[in-house]
């Protein structure tokens, strides 16, 4: 493992989590692939009385659904104690993103390419992902398209940034 793999890296990841912060805190594209409940402590209430435990939720459930259509369709991430804090999640986020690039300079360790063709690989990498981390969601969990274009979109972006760092 060189030095100029663990830069890349490092880098790599930083130039990721620092795109990812701005997609989300700054850019309004996210927020507005998603909607508000009508009353989020009504919500709030009825997620508590009926989950036993943190986890994914779907309603109906697949037994339900087997035996015929019921409306509407709810894919849900529900974790009970709540979040305090988003540091936590923040510094988590930035160590799978540093993982990630490097794992990515490590295929690209294995190329001949030239600078753009390098960065034209990583932006492959990056299309991949989207494809696979998106649009399976949105096939089965009827995730809106939206939202899964945005989020594709993201990913592509920051693969590309990526990209031009690691390359």
């Amino acid at each position: 493992m060189s030095k100029e793999m663990i830069k890349g890296g490092l880098l790599g990841g930083v130039v990721i989590f620092v795109w990812s912060a701005i997609s989300w805190m700054i850019l309004p594209w996210h927020m507005t692939t998603m909607h508000s409940f009508k009353s989020d402590v009504a919500m709030s209430q009825a997620f508590a009385a009926n989950v036993s435990q943190s986890g994914i939720y779907m309603m109906p459930a697949q037994t339900i659904m087997a035996a015929h259509t019921v409306t509407p369709l709810v894919f849900a991430s529900v974790y009970l104690p709540g979040m305090s804090s988003m540091w936590p999640a923040m510094i988590i986020q930035l160590i799978i993103q540093i993982v990630s690039a490097f794992l990515v300079m490590g295929l690209l360790a294995k190329t001949a390419l030239t600078y753009w063709g390098r960065v034209r690989f990583v932006t492959i990498f990056g299309v991949a992902l989207a494809i696979g981390a998106y649009l399976p969601y949105w096939n089965w969990f009827c995730f809106s398209t939206g939202y899964t274009l945005v989020g594709m979109f993201d990913l592509v972006v920051a693969w590309f940034l990526a990209g031009v760092v690691l390359s």
